[in-house]
């Protein structure tokens, strides 16, 4: 029995068979032609990949969808075309020039200081390669299981996991990897449990047996002796116990012991998002994550976002949406939009970048008002650090107002804005932000953690400031709450304190009395309200 330590990609537990990922290395039988012609038969390979690129797009879900676009829109990329282009105009056959441009831009984005663009180095070398392999003849069909199987492999692309499906896919284990990578975002979504940064050492170790894959820990043990196993077993059949249990409480309201209505809301990303949280039984979307439709790198145009709108109203069957705009900026790049900054997180984000960007902020707006015609719908708008920036954020909302009128398009006159609490000058002026006209409050505990404490969100070695108790930022939400009771306007919680029951419990104690979470955490906070009773004495 051997045994890995990683770190976990997507949670979870599995037990079963071990089948080894080989990814094609170079083609060993290239006839490299003229130049022209080798520049002909890359055009055409790169028009294949994107047709097989748009199939893999139907087959995803939700968000997912915006990785393989973004393969595609990464094929067309001036860059790396001119990179492929100079290599062949040198002689190199299409193929090794595409294998050498890949390698050669995937290292420059890896070398980037943003964390989101390092990431998708991965999938610049998984869209290349489908070229590469178009090139050398060989197919593309997915990998066969016949039974149900552990993955292995020194890395991942996303378009394995989603070529190869949930049906038979146990779990993922790979020799390196993130956990922001793209095809652990694939593996969360899809609920297979991967682990990431095993070391190269488990590959070459005899799997006959098959393996433990336990996420939760991020551990992969390979040949797992009996004494293992049926500790996994008992385990995994826990969790299904548990999930079971928990799925039964989806259904009616959230109220403590004391009779306290706590609304449960959804965090979410798109229309499947929303569709999986009603089916988890939340009462509404607290937050609507609009950047995530401009992943791809492509600000959608109005209408665009107009459907996009629309579908998550859908999806959430008549319950409230609330929409944030486009939260671009400190982990969230887009590529011609962000630019490089010494401390991203404290520079051009949110509110301000809308701002900076006015034509794209009132397209958005203009799409939001039109949509909230047709729904409940009300936008929060993010990074709101002072009165005067809500006000100059109306002054465009106004100005996309005027522009429908003069359209004579149908929109929402009374739409609801409201403001993200996410910086403490925010906690400490909500009562100037909401003398202005501000409607309702969401309060971001994740930035505000992050600048209240100067702790860094996306470094690891800060995590204790954001699963602590963070006195200092519950002082703040306490001040929100207080300059908000003056004037009836909701509050409410999101970030990753909203998906801790023990944070939830404490919050609803200070009065908060609705938050916002992922689906897989609405579940277990709502178990947890339930047996509470916010009147008793705090035990802990």
């Amino acid at each position: 029995m051997q045994m890995y330590q990683g770190a976990t990609a997507s949670p979870g537990l599995v037990m079963g068979p071990v089948r080894r990922l080989q990814h094609s290395g170079p083609g060993l039988e290239r006839v490299v032609q003229t130049p022209g012609r080798e520049q002909a038969l890359l055009n055409a390979a790169v028009v294949l990949a994107k047709d097989e690129l748009r199939l893999l797009e139907e087959a995803a879900v939700g968000t997912d969808k915006d990785i393989f676009l973004f393969q595609q829109v990464m094929l067309d990329d001036p860059g790396l075309n001119r990179e492929i282009a100079s290599y062949i105009a040198a002689g190199a056959g299409a193929a090794p020039a595409v294998e050498r441009a890949a390698q050669l831009y995937a290292g420059r984005i890896e070398a980037a200081d943003d964390d989101y663009i390092r990431q998708r180095a991965m999938d610049v070398l998984d869209a290349c390669r489908r070229v590469v392999n178009i090139l050398d003849g060989r197919p593309r069909t997915p990998l066969r299981l016949e039974t149900p199987s552990i993955l292995v492999s020194e890395y991942i692309y996303p378009s394995d996991i989603v070529s190869i499906g949930r049906g038979m896919l146990l779990g993922v284990a790979c020799a390196e990897g993130s956990e922001q990578s793209h095809a652990s975002i694939i593996a969360r979504t899809m609920g297979i449990p991967a682990v990431v940064q095993l070391g190269a050492g488990f590959l070459s170790q005899n799997c006959a047996a098959g393996a433990v894959l336990d996420a939760d820990n991020g551990r992969l043990i390979l040949e797992p002796d009996e004494a293992v196993r049926k500790d996994a077993q008992r385990r995994i059949v826990g969790a299904s116990i548990l999930k079971k249990r928990l799925a039964a409480l989806g259904a009616g309201p959230c109220r403590t012991k004391d009779g306290a209505h706590v609304a449960l809301m959804a965090s979410c990303s798109g229309p499947e998002d929303v569709e999986l949280a009603m089916q988890a039984g939340a009462e509404g979307v607290g937050l609507l994550r609009s950047e995530f439709s401009i992943m791809a790198g492509r600000i959608p145009s109005e209408e665009e976002q107009y459907y996009f709108y629309l579908s998550c109203l859908q999806a959430a069957g008549g319950k409230p949406v609330t929409v944030r705009t486009f939260d671009i900026g400190a982990d969230k790049s887009v590529p011609g939009l962000t630019e490089d900054s010494p401390n991203p997180a404290l520079g051009m984000r949110g509110l301000r970048m809308s701002l900076a960007h006015p034509q794209m902020f009132e397209e958005q707006l203009c799409a939001l008002l039109r949509a909230g015609a047709r729904g409940p719908l009300r936008v929060a708008i993010p990074m709101v650090s002072c009165p005067e920036d809500w006000q100059r954020a109306m002054h465009h909302v106004e100005k996309a107002r005027r522009t429908l009128r003069r359209r004579g398009v149908v929109f929402n006159e009374e739409m609801e804005f409201g403001c993200m609490v996410e910086t403490p000058s925010a906690a400490l002026l909500a009562g100037d932000i909401l003398a202005a006209g501000c409607r309702f409050l969401v309060v971001g505990t994740n930035d505000l953690v992050q600048y209240t404490y100067a702790a860094d969100r996306l470094d690891g070695r800060f995590s204790d400031f954001f699963s602590a108790r963070s006195p200092a930022v519950h002082r703040l939400v306490g001040m929100v709450l207080e300059a908000a009771a003056g004037t009836g306007a909701p509050v409410c919680i999101c970030g990753v304190h909203a998906g801790s029951p023990n944070q939830v419990v404490r919050y609803a104690r200070q009065g908060v009395r609705c938050f916002s979470t992922e689906a897989a955490s609405l579940l277990q906070v709502k178990a947890r309200l339930l047996e509470e009773d916010l009147t008793a004495p705090e035990t802990d």
